[in-house]
C-alpha cells in the first residue's frame, strides 16, 4: 500500500464517524461500503497495473569501480507496456563494504516502449573483487495505490581498484618536467640527463660544460648541448604487506596509501620511457612483475594490486632483497614502500637494505608515525602519560637514528606523510632518475 492510499482511508474516516454519532447503524454500514470500495480500487490497481513481464533492467557494462571514491553505478529498465509506469530500483549489496550515498537517479517514470537509464551513487569501502547478486525493483501501480515488488537475478563481479582520480596530475606534472610539493614552489629539472636531445641557445644559468664551442663558433652566439635521461631504466617498486603496514592512518591503511603510490609512480616511470616493475612481498615474495611498460603492463600490474591486502607476520626483508638481486642483473632504481614498529624490525631493514646497494639504487619510503609524534609533544601529568610520552620520544629517536644510519651509507631514505605519500615518492624518482643517468 502506498501513502496515497492510506491518506484515501484516513480521509473517508472522519465524516463517516461525524455521521456515526447521528446514526450509528447507518454510519457503521457506511463505514464497511466505503472501506470495501477503497480495498477494491486497490486490488484493481494491483491488478490492472503492469508485471514484471512488461519491462526488461539491465546493468551498464562497467564492472569497475575505484575505492574510497564517489561510482556510480548504471541500470537500464526498457517499458514494454503501452503506458508509463513508475519504477524504483534498488541493489543487493555484498556484505557491509560499500556506502550508498545518493539514490537520486533510482526512481523514473518510463514512458510506454520507452528506456530510462537508472543509476545511484556509493562508496567502496575495501578493494577486492565482489559479487552483486540481485536488483529489487518498486513499481507504482496506475492508480498510485499499490506497490509491486520484485527480485531479480543480475548478477554481476565488481572489482574495486586503487583510486587513481589524481593521476593526471602527477603525469601533468612530468609533462612540465617539475617537482611537486604541498606548500612549496615547483622546481625546474630540465637539461639534466645522459643522452643528447637537441641544440639550444644559452640562457643565463646554464652550465658552461654544456656550451658546444664548434656550433657556437658556427653561429656567433652561445650554443649549448641538450641532454635528457637515459630511457628504459629498470625501476623497481617493492610493496611490503607485512604487520606494519596494516596499521590505518585517517581512514586508510598504510598499505592502501602505498598500493595508490605504487600504480601512480609506476605510471610516472613509464611515462618517463623507463620500465617499471613491481614486486609484492611479505613472509616471501608473493607476487613478481618484471620491467615493462605499456597497457598491458599497466592491467598487469593493477590485477596484481587490486585484491591484495596486509597480514599480521613481520616482513623477511633480507629474503627479499637477495631474490631481487638473483632475479635483476641490470643496475636499476628500486623503491621500498614500508614501515617499521620495532627496533628489531628497524635493524633488520638496515642491515639487509645494503645487500641490494651494491648493485642497485635503493630508495627507502616509509610513512610518519603521527601518533607517536602527538604522543612525544603532549606534556602529560600523570605518571602513565609521562611513560608514554619517554617511549615514543626514544623511538622516534631511535627512527631519526636509523634514517641517518641509511643516508650515511649512501642510501636514500624519505618519510612522507601519509597524504604526501606519492607526490613524495614521485618527487624522489625524477631526482634519483637524474642523478642516476648522469
Amino acid at each position: 500500500m502506498t501513502k496515497r492510499f492510506i491518506y484515501l482511508l484516513a480521509g473517508g474516516t472522519v465524516p463517516v464517524f461525524l455521521f456515526g454519532f447521528i446514526n450509528f447503524a447507518a454510519g457503521l454500514i457506511i463505514f464497511l461500503l466505503y472501506n470495501f470500495v477503497c480495498f477494491a480500487m486497490l486490488f484493481m490497481d494491483r491488478k490492472l497495473s503492469p508485471s514484471q513481464k512488461d519491462f526488461i533492467v539491465s546493468r551498464d557494462d562497467n564492472d569497475t569501480l575505484y575505492f574510497k571514491a564517489e561510482n556510480e553505478i548504471f541500470f537500464k529498465i526498457r517499458n514494454l507496456y503501452h503506458d508509463k509506469i513508475k519504477l524504483s530500483i534498488r541493489d543487493e549489496l555484498p556484505d557491509w563494504h560499500f556506502n550508498v550515498i545518493s539514490e537520486e537517479n533510482a526512481t523514473k517514470v518510463i514512458d510506454g516502449g520507452a528506456e530510462e537509464e537508472f543509476s545511484y551513487k556509493l562508496i567502496p569501502l575495501k578493494r577486492g573483487s565482489f559479487k552483486f547478486l540481485h536488483v529489487y525493483i518498486c513499481q507504482i501501480g496506475i492508480l498510485g495505490l499499490c506497490r509491486k515488488y520484485y527480485k531479480l537475478n543480475l548478477e554481476r563481479e565488481f572489482k574495486v581498484y586503487p583510486n587513481l582520480q589524481n593521476l593526471s596530475k602527477y603525469r601533468l606534472i612530468v609533462n612540465k618536467h617539475r617537482l611537486l610539493s604541498h606548500g612549496q614552489r615547483r622546481i625546474n629539472l630540465r637539461g639534466q640527463g645522459s643522452e643528447f636531445e637537441s641544440l639550444r641557445e644559452y640562457v643565463e644559468g646554464d652550465d658552461f660544460r654544456k656550451i658546444n664551442w664548434m656550433v657556437t663558433a658556427r653561429e656567433n652566439k652561445l650554443i649549448v648541448n641538450q641532454y635528457e635521461a637515459e630511457k628504459n631504466q629498470p625501476v623497481f617498486i617493492l610493496l611490503d604487506t607485512g604487520r606494519t603496514m596494516s596499521y590505518s592512518i585517517k581512514g586508510y591503511k598504510k598499505v592502501d596509501y602505498a598500493i595508490n603510490a605504487a600504480l601512480i609512480l609506476s605510471d610516472i616511470v613509464n611515462q618517463k620511457g623507463d620500465n617499471s616493475g613491481l614486486v609484492v612481498f611479505n613472509t616471501e615474495v608473493d607476487s613478481y612483475i618484471p620491467p615493462g611498460k605499456g597497457d598491458g603492463h599497466r592491467k598487469h600490474l593493477m590485477e596484481t594490486l587490486y585484491h591484495i591486502s596486509d597480514t599480521k607476520f613481520t616482513s623477511d626483508y633480507r629474503g627479499l632483497f637477495l631474490e631481487l638481486l638473483a632475479k635483476q642483473k641490470r643496475r636499476s632504481i628500486v623503491f621500498v614502500f614500508t614501515d617499521f614498529e620495532t627496533e628489531d624490525e628497524m635493524k633488520d631493514l638496515v642491515n639487509s637494505v645494503s645487500i641490494i646497494a651494491r648493485r642497485h639504487v635503493p630508495v627507502v619510503v616509509f610513512m610518519k608515525n603521527e601518533s607517536l609524534e602527538k604522543l612525544a609533544q603532549v606534556d602529560g601529568k600523570e605518571t602513565k602519560d609521562q611513560y608514554k610520552q619517554a617511549i615514543a620520544t626514544d623511538f622516534l629517536r631511535a627512527r631519526n637514528k636509523m634514517i641517518k644510519t641509511l643516508n650515511r651509507k649512501g642510501i636514500i631514505c624519505v618519510e612522507s606523510e601519509a597524504e604526501k605519500f606519492a607526490i613524495d615518492s614521485v618527487n624522489q624518482y625524477l631526482l634519483v632518475r637524474e642523478k642516476f643517468s648522469r
